[in-house]
């Protein structure tokens, strides 16, 4: 308590905001892991397993080498196509969205293409690319590049056309223009595009798996389905929240600390609106 107290008060600021962001999430995770156990012993069946049993197949997966290779495999393709769909949709949406006609011409056409479920087109990926990594990967970064490229798009078109006619006249080429102008005023939106992103990134690459992967978590998860063991597919369930879960973390924390660093600033006290 003495020491506590004679901490600075940034020091118990930022205790109290990392108490109250993360406190809800860890009550409400340890409550559902609670009513998991209570359903399953409840229910007492085979289909519905304990977190104990689904923990100790999970255990007993990652003790084999074709198990760690289809994870090695997951995360390998999900960083490849999750990085290139960041930096592709950030950079062409950012692109685009400064330029009125272009944007005016491409965006009605992409929400039109994002509202299709994605699920559906994977049928294109497989005809072309076959099975394995391949299609799984295109797939993945097509499920993540869309979003950022949207989300990029409308920050752009928000960027004052003042600046972009000042850096005109002032003859600032684009490659110029864009971190000079557009990236500071889009960035907080990329930054929340980029959890967004990596969520829809891991989602199609999972689908992709267990439809044409040849390895992969979704191939696993697949396989255990055909063979009914619950177990393994709620350990595995688990092992997949688990991975998206730190880089979540990671990407909020960046999140905030971009929007801190270029987001708008609060208006100081006693000024007029």
């Amino acid at each position: 308590m003495t020491a506590l107290a004679e901490a600075s008060p940034s020091l118990k600021r930022r205790t109290r905001t990392l108490g109250g962001r993360g406190g809800p999430a860890l009550v409400v995770a340890f409550v559902a892991v609670a009513v998991w156990w209570a359903g399953a012993v409840v229910a007492d069946s085979a289909v519905v397993p304990t977190p104990a049993q689904s923990l100790r197949s999970l255990v007993t997966e990652l003790g084999q080498p074709s198990f760690r290779a289809s994870v090695f495999d997951t995360l390998r393709v999900l960083v490849q196509s999750y990085l290139s769909a960041a930096v592709v949709g950030a950079v062409v949406g950012a692109l685009l969205g400064v330029r009125p006609f272009w944007s005016r011409v491409a965006l009605p056409l992409a929400y039109a293409v994002n509202t299709v479920p994605k699920v559906t087109l994977f049928p294109i990926f497989f005809v072309f690319l076959g099975l394995g990594n391949l299609s799984c990967g295109a797939f993945a970064f097509f499920s993540g590049v869309l979003p950022m490229f949207l989300i990029a798009a409308e920050a752009a078109r928000g960027v004052p056309q003042a600046q972009l006619k000042l850096a005109a006249s002032l003859r600032v080429g684009d490659l110029r223009v864009l971190p000079m102008v557009v990236w500071p005023a889009v960035m907080p939106a990329v930054a929340a595009g980029l959890r967004l992103t990596f969520g829809f990134t891991f989602l199609g690459l999972i689908i992709a798996e267990m439809f044409a992967g040849s390895s992969g978590l979704g191939q696993q998860l697949l396989r255990n389905v055909a063979l009914a063991r619950m177990e393994y597919i709620a350990g595995e369930i688990v092992l997949i929240a688990l991975l998206a879960l730190l880089p979540f973390v990671l990407l909020t924390w960046l999140e905030r600390r971009i929007s801190d660093r270029f987001g708008p600033r609060p208006a100081p006290r006693g000024s007029r609106p």
